[in-house]
């Protein structure tokens, strides 16, 4: 009998390209994918019998049924609409365990959480990863938690800017710049997540929760990011402008709400030197190592830019 895997909420980029792997699976695993809106759902996810899009939303704890599950795969959202970051993470996770805890079936949770969520303070956006982990970290028999580094696609920015400058420029947050950071593919990830749905941590459901970091080949800075965008643009010169710390605050205010900028600083800067995540960049024992290089997903990502 298939395995039934719940996802929640299913329009995240991890979520999505999760979907997309437990689909092309061998096992064939019937996918229950929840969204605030069904019909955001892809057409080809639909078109797929295996795939369920329903509706549901987390915040509000709606629709939230996992009553045929195995496993329920969870991606804590951000959200910007000035509510209290650290309520509304609490609000969900809370909403997220009631719901498993009303689904006997369920034996494995998978939380998608982020690199340094273990700490309680001075990480902020990120803190709603910590009150995540700490809400689902008895939720299941097994529960996994994977802490992956930044997205590739995060820097999808960079190419874009660089594109549309005159003459070719970008900005960088990561200083200085030969400081490098955790990255890790979209493919990576999403590979690493739905094996985990499927066949678990392979470690003892008695030292539950696992906990999984999730990085790159290797780690990257401001000036690999450089070298992938200019290859990505057939080896265009292209010219990094650096963010300095005094001038993050201006730099997100020009993208996100006012009400959330200090949060998404307090975060960058705690990834820079001295920050509270550094500590957390090492790989070890818990640390699965993916396969694609940023140039190659940035290459990527031109291709699909441009229709070649």
């Amino acid at each position: 009998m298939p395995l039934r895997i719940a996802v929640v909420p299913a329009s995240t980029k991890a979520g999505r390209e999760t979907i997309r792997q437990l689909l092309a699976a061998e096992s064939k695993p019937l996918v229950r994918a929840i969204y605030r809106d069904p019909s955001k759902a892809p057409a080809d996810f639909t078109q797929n019998p295996n795939f369920e899009a329903v509706k549901g939303d987390v915040g509000a704890g709606a629709g939230l049924d996992f009553s045929s599950a195995d496993a329920v795969f969870y991606i804590p959202p951000p959200t910007y609409d000035g509510t209290n970051q650290g309520e509304w993470a609490t609000r969900c996770a809370t909403n997220v365990k009631k719901a498993i805890q009303d689904a006997p079936t369920i034996k494995r949770v998978l939380l998608f959480s982020a690199l340094g969520a273990q700490h309680d303070h001075s990480i902020g956006v990120l803190h709603l990863n910590h009150i995540s982990e700490t809400t689902l970290r008895d939720a299941a028999q097994e529960v996994i938690m994977v802490r992956p580094g930044f997205f590739y696609d995060e820097f999808a920015h960079a190419l874009e800017e660089a594109r549309a400058g005159d003459p070719p420029a970008f900005h960088s947050w990561i200083t200085p710049v030969d400081h490098k950071i955790p990255m890790v593919s979209l493919k990576d990830i999403a590979k690493f997540c739905a094996n985990a749905l499927l066949v678990g941590s392979g470690k003892p459901s008695t030292s539950s929760p696992h906990l999984f970091k999730l990085f790159g080949p290797r780690h990257y800075s401001a000036l690999d990011v450089k070298e992938a965008v200019e290859q990505a643009m057939g080896g265009k010169p292209v010219e990094l402008k650096s963010v300095e710390r005094d001038q993050l605050a201006g730099f997100f205010g020009q993208q996100i709400p006012q009400a959330h900028v200090q949060e998404f600083v307090d975060m960058v800067t705690a990834v820079l030197p001295d920050g509270v995540i550094e500590g957390d960049f090492e790989y070890d024992e818990n640390t699965v190592r993916g396969g694609v290089e940023l140039g190659d997903a940035l290459r990527e990502l031109a291709a699909k830019g441009t229709g070649k």
